[in-house]
């Protein structure tokens, strides 16, 4: 269990220096006025939310009795289990309740955009350490390929989006969208793989809606966020 915090460790520091790195010459935080300070005090503070919210999720999809003894939800090192769901949740609910702040507006899209980038680079990293250190036997082919799938997308991310957000081609919030859905749709086919020889094991549980609801809420707000209906209807007329 001592290793599981290690990994979380390790992590939460590669999360936080490549935060450091995206963001510490951004023009846009330099006249907004948003210092690695405030950036690191909405991590510190959201990695709170995001620990309640992976073990809430845990507790309901997979170990319910955590859910029974406060002691036992809170002391993590005695009692391991997180849901990676449930952080991504806990996070999206910091972001919500910051959108609703009025006083001391931050971009908050942008911020999005780099915590994106620099969570997925920290995903191999939490697959790698829950195989080795897991006694669920975590099967090696899943995840190699869950390694491999997220390692590939955070290049992508970071060498094809990050520079079109940089030069203003992507709105801010959009790679942010774009992880959601992503993030998703791996999910999703990785619990649709059966461990039992077939190829898929379809299961209506209510992680796979929760995944399935923010897969399209992701994917609505992407839409309306870089107005793809109006380019779409734009590119039809000149075609005609």
């Amino acid at each position: 269990m001592q290793f599981f915090i290690l990994v979380l460790l390790i992590c939460l520091f590669v999360f936080l220096y490549s935060v450091y790195l995206l963001a510490r010459d951004d023009f846009i935080f330099l006249r907004r006025d948003v210092t690695m300070e405030k950036l690191f005090n909405i991590i510190f503070l959201g990695s709170l939310f995001c620990f309640f919210f992976s073990r809430l999720f845990y507790g309901f999809f997979e170990e319910k009795s955590i859910l029974s003894n406060p002691f036992v939800f809170l002391l993590f090192p005695y009692f391991p289990g997180l849901s990676l769901l449930g952080g991504v949740v806990g996070a999206g609910a910091v972001i919500s309740f910051l959108a609703g702040r009025k006083k001391d507006s931050l971009p908050l899209g942008r911020i999005a955009d780099f915590f994106s980038i620099s969570f997925l680079i920290t995903l191999p990293i939490g697959f790698l350490g829950y195989f080795m250190f897991s006694e669920n036997g975590f099967p090696i082919q899943r995840t190699a390929s869950l390694i491999i799938i997220y390692f590939i997308l955070f290049i992508i991310f970071l060498r094809f989006l990050l520079p079109r957000l940089l030069s203003d081609k992507l709105k801010e919030g959009t790679i942010a969208f774009l992880f959601l859905m992503s993030f998703s749709v791996i999910s999703l086919i990785n619990n649709f793989v059966s461990q039992e020889g077939k190829l898929f094991n379809f299961k209506i549980i209510p992680e796979n809606i929760i995944l399935l609801i923010v897969f399209i809420v992701a994917i609505v707000f992407f839409v309306k966020q870089e107005n793809l209906i109006e380019k779409i209807k734009k590119f039809r007329k000149k075609q005609v």
